[in-house]
Formats: C-alpha cells, sequence, structure tokens
C-alpha cells in the first residue's frame, strides 16, 4: 500500500513538471493560415495597385510573424494590463461582434412604421445655388467688394481673390453653407434675393458679392423615394438596440466600485 502510494505520489510531480515545463509549448508556436495571407495579399494589392512580387510575399509574411511575436510577447509582459487605448479597442470588438449578431429582415409594414416614426429626419432641406466673388479681410475687403458691386453695375469685371471652397455652390442646404462660409453668411438666404449681386456680405474668411441663382424648397420625401435608406437606419438602430440590451444583461453581472466622491447625483 505504502509503495502504491508512493508511485501515485511520484507520478502526479511527473505530471505536474510536464504540466509547468510544457504548459507554454503551443503558445510558441506560431501558425498563419493559408486564407490570413491570402486575406493580406489582397489588402496588399489594393493598397499598391499591383499584384505582389514573390519578395513582396515574403516581407508581408515577415511582417505578420513579427507582430505575432512582439504581441505575444507584450502578453507574457501583460502590457496590455491597465492601458486605456488596448482596454477600448477591446471593448470596441465586442462591440462590433454584438452589433454584427444577425437581425431578421424587416417586413414592410415595420419599415413603412419606422420611417413615418422618424420622417422629420428624412426631411430634404431648402437648397440654394449660388456663385460668389471673395475678398480677403486683409486687403481690405470690405471696401473692395463694394468697389467690385460698382464695377458689375457698369459691366466691369471685378478683380477677387482666390477663395478655396470654389466659386460655384450647387443646391447647397442652409447647414453647408453654414459650415462653409460662417453663421453671419447665411442671414442672405432668410429672405433671397435672385439673380442679382448683392453684398459686401462679411463670412467667416473676409468679405463676399454674391448672386443667388436657385433655391429649391424643402419637401417630405415618400417611403418609396428613399426605402433603401429606412432599411438601412433600420438595421442601425436596430443594432444599437441589440447592444444597449446585452449592456444592460451585463452590468447585472459586474458590481462597480468608485469613490463616493466621483458620484454626482442629479
Amino acid at each position: 500500500m505504502k509503495k502504491l502510494l508512493i508511485f501515485f505520489i511520484v507520478g502526479i510531480f511527473i505530471i505536474l513538471l510536464d504540466f509547468i515545463f510544457n504548459y507554454d509549448e503551443d503558445e510558441l508556436n506560431i501558425f498563419i493560415s493559408d486564407q490570413e495571407i491570402e486575406s493580406l495579399i489582397y489588402a496588399w494589392q489594393l493598397q499598391v495597385g499591383r499584384a505582389p512580387e514573390p519578395e513582396d510575399i515574403q516581407n508581408i509574411i515577415s511582417d505578420v510573424v513579427k507582430e505575432e511575436i512582439l504581441y505575444r510577447e507584450a502578453l507574457r509582459l501583460n502590457l496590455d494590463l491597465e492601458d486605456r487605448i488596448i482596454k477600448r479597442r477591446m471593448a470596441q470588438k465586442v462591440s462590433f461582434l454584438r452589433e454584427e449578431t444577425s437581425i431578421a429582415p424587416p417586413k414592410l409594414s415595420e419599415l413603412e412604421k419606422f420611417f413615418e416614426k422618424n420622417i422629420e429626419s428624412y426631411i430634404f432641406p431648402e437648397r440654394f445655388t449660388f456663385t460668389h466673388l471673395y475678398f480677403s479681410a486683409e486687403k481690405n475687403g470690405r471696401q473692395r467688394a463694394k468697389e467690385a458691386i460698382d464695377n458689375i453695375a457698369v459691366n466691369e469685371s471685378p478683380k477677387s481673390d482666390p477663395f478655396m471652397l470654389g466659386k460655384n455652390f450647387v443646391e447647397k442646404s442652409r447647414e453647408e453653407i453654414q459650415r462653409d462660409f460662417g453663421e453671419k453668411f447665411t442671414e442672405i438666404l432668410i429672405q433671397p434675393i435672385f439673380g442679382s449681386w448683392i453684398g459686401p456680405i462679411e463670412s467667416a474668411y473676409g468679405f463676399h458679392i454674391v448672386k443667388i441663382l436657385k433655391k429649391v424648397d424643402s419637401f417630405k420625401p415618400s417611403f418609396n423615394q428613399i426605402r433603401e435608406k429606412v432599411e438601412v437606419d433600420y438595421y442601425l438602430e436596430e443594432k444599437q438596440k441589440s447592444l444597449d440590451s446585452y449592456l444592460i444583461e451585463l452590468k447585472d453581472k459586474y458590481q462597480v466600485i468608485i469613490n463616493p466622491k466621483y458620484l454626482f447625483n442629479e
């Protein structure tokens, strides 16, 4: 009985030694699948614009191996711990995986209901087509803009400054114009004057003279006109709902411990 016990203890000891010294053996093997290599070659070809030569393929594989080795060493050294960027990236990957969870194709009635519920977000805003001449504020822009109006009145071509966004703008919304020129510039759109040069008009860059050529009134599209966009928006909302529900489930599993001084009652 005593010998059997000794034999059993020795056996356990050998197993433990094998476990200790060979536990990381698989981790020292780096396997790069054909699928991954083909994917990397395809990405390289898209980026470079030609098929890779054998030397290029060797470099691609070499880079992957180097990256995998350094990644594993970083894990071995626990460099992933307390790294906010890594945590954020991993959280994003979990979110993406959850968002990719299959969602049943919506019925037509569901899409129509979604469209009616969010109709305000599908309204096409009024849009303006106009041309302009720009005069830099650093080059006496206001006065030069006034002179340009006078020159145009007597059929003389005024000399303006180059404008980085161009001269002609076609069917731009008020929001787009405000983004490009600033809020003050959009005041001319409140009661627009069509077909005549007006100015000086101040923008975030300087001064302008402007000719508004056309206005397209805002309108509500029909469901059939934008069905594809409605379907995309529906899927995005359902994915977000799925992720929110998943987070609520996960939160119940964790206890969050925070210093009370950082908690603020609403």
